[in-house]
This record gives C-alpha cells, structure tokens and sequence, in this order.
C-alpha cells in the first residue's frame, strides 16, 4: 500500500508538465532558442515551462497563455497540452475570528487638516507672493510722488547755490522790465525772476538766487555784447512762452527744448519767472496749489494735471 502511495506521488510531477509540448518542439526539428525568439519571451521562462518549473513563471494563467502561443507556433492542438498544465487554486477563505474585529475608522473621523498644511504647499505660497506683488504695484505709483515732493526742497537748496555763478560767465543782452523801470533784467530765453505785481506801495523782495547774481549786473549793463555762441532769441510778440508766478513756496523744474535744465529750484512766495526761448518746455512743479501757470498769456489750469499736488505738463 504504501509503494503505491510513492508511485503516485512520483508520478504527480510528471503528469503536470507539459511533455507534449516539448515533443511537438522536438519533433518539429526546432531548437528552444528559435521558438522563444518567435515567442519574444526568454529562454529560460520556456525552458521552465516545458520542464513544469512554474514557480519560476508569474503565474499559472502566463504559464497557460505561453503553452497556448507556443502550440499555436507549433501549429498542434493546445488542448492536449493545456490539460498538463494546473489551474489556478481556488483562493481560501481567511478565517473569520481574525477579521471580524478589524478596526474600522470612517472618514468622517480623519483629522482636520491645519492651516500650517496649507501654508507649507509651494502653490499657496507661490500664489500668495505673486498676490503680494501685484498689491505693491498697485500702489507704488501713488508712492512715489510723495518722495518726490520730500526731497524736492533738499535738491532744490543744492541746485540753487551754483546757479547763480553760472550767470556770470555768460554776456546775455538785458532789456528793461516793465514792472521795474531801469532795472536789468536776466538774459532773453532763460529765466526772468521778480515779484508779484502787489502794489505800488510794496517794494520788491529780491530772491537768493538773484541777490547773489546781483553785483555782476551793472557790469554787464554797462557793456553788452553778444557773442557768436548765444544769439539773441527774439521774444514771442505776445509776451513769454511760459510764466510761473508762485503763490507760496513750491519746487519747480524747467528743461528746455535742447534737453538744458533752465530751473531749478524752491520758488518763494511772490516770485515770478518767465521763459521764451526754445521752447517746448517740460515743466515739473512740486506744489501745484501754490503756483499760477500762464502759457502765452492765458492762464493754465495745473490742478487738472497734478496728482498727489505734482503736477508736469509740456509748455509749448
């Protein structure tokens, strides 16, 4: 009896490999190698399949559809060969004392997520610097006057005091004013300071800028002379391009049409300055409430050009 048990045991293997397969390989004169290569699968899994090794296989149903392209290869039946070949075992139920208390959590129970989880995604953070950005933008432009009128006075005090030497070199032709007879008046086309028409009672309060070009005056009312490199520009028959009369103390700049920088500096209230020559003018002022603009003689409206009280404009 028990001889009889190691027979069937011996003979369990033998009956599970696919031997028909490898007869039909063999009797069609075809080496392994070539068929694997028709196949395009390794040698080794072929040699495994034909020698019932499955362990070496993924599984049993590659093992089924390998032994199916090869017999179709081989043009026989798969039958007969797939009848060597086991199926897959049947899976088995897992017992039910070791599973019936699993511990079950519902999703309802899953932690809050922290608003330190959402800060820390490069995303959130990406869109929160660009947000960022975009506010700072937005309201630079509404910034930046503001720093200009600030230092408006600091630039204007280290501008004014080389522009009253800078007078001096020139030999500009002086013609007398009609608010100061006899007076000299500053050369044609640049700048003309002098007080506001107040009264014949109030004298004339005379700048800084002009006090100091002041002892040279009379020199050159007593000789004028014009030379080749400034010809005299005749003025407009209307009267001046440009006129700023200051009302209060207000910043102002003035550059001609050669790109020259003709002004300057802080204005005092009751000082006026006239331009017309090389025009146009690109004009700047720092205080725009303070100040009374007259183009060729009509009054200009500088509140309607000025923002944060700065207004700039191009008189021409």
């Amino acid at each position: 009896m028990s001889e009889l048990g190691e027979q069937t045991l011996e003979s369990a293997p033998a009956a599970s490999r696919p031997v028909r397969l490898s007869e039909a390989r063999e009797a069609a004169g075809l080496h392994i190698a070539a068929l694997a290569a028709a196949l395009k699968v390794p040698v080794r899994k072929l040699e495994a399949l034909e020698a019932g090794r499955y362990e070496e296989l993924p599984d049993l149903t590659f093992a089924r559809a390998l032994a199916s392209s090869a017999c179709r290869q081989l043009r026989i039946d798969p039958a007969p060969v797939l009848e060597q070949i086991p199926l897959n075992p049947k899976p088995a139920l897992r017992d039910s004392d070791s599973t019936i208390n699993a511990p079950f959590k519902p999703a309802s129970e899953a932690p809050a997520a922290s608003p330190l989880t959402w800060l820390s995604r490069p995303a959130l953070l990406g869109a929160i610097a660009l947000l960022l950005a975009a506010l700072v933008v937005m309201f630079l432009p509404d910034m930046e006057p503001a720093d200009v009128v600030q230092g408006a006075p600091d630039t204007a005090q280290e501008a004014a005091a080389p522009a009253a030497p800078a007078a001096a070199p020139g030999l500009p032709i002086f013609q007398p004013s009609e608010a100061t007879p006899g007076a000299p008046s500053a050369p044609a086309g640049e700048e003309t300071t002098g007080p506001a028409d107040t009264g014949a009672a109030a004298p004339p309060t005379p700048s800084p800028a002009a006090a100091g070009a002041a002892p040279t005056a009379p020199t050159s009312a007593a000789a004028p002379t014009v030379t080749p490199e400034a010809p005299a520009v005749a003025t407009p028959p209307g009267g001046a391009v440009l006129q700023i009369e200051a009302s209060g103390e207000s910043w102002a700049e003035v550059v001609n049409g050669t790109g020259t920088v003709v002004l300057q500096r802080l204005l005092q209230r009751g000082e006026r300055v006239e331009f017309s020559a090389a025009p146009p003018y690109a004009v700047t002022i720092g205080k725009a409430s303070a100040v009374q603009v007259k183009l060729r003689g009509r009054a200009y409206d500088v509140a309607s050009v000025a923002r944060n009280d700065v207004a700039r404009f191009d008189a021409k």
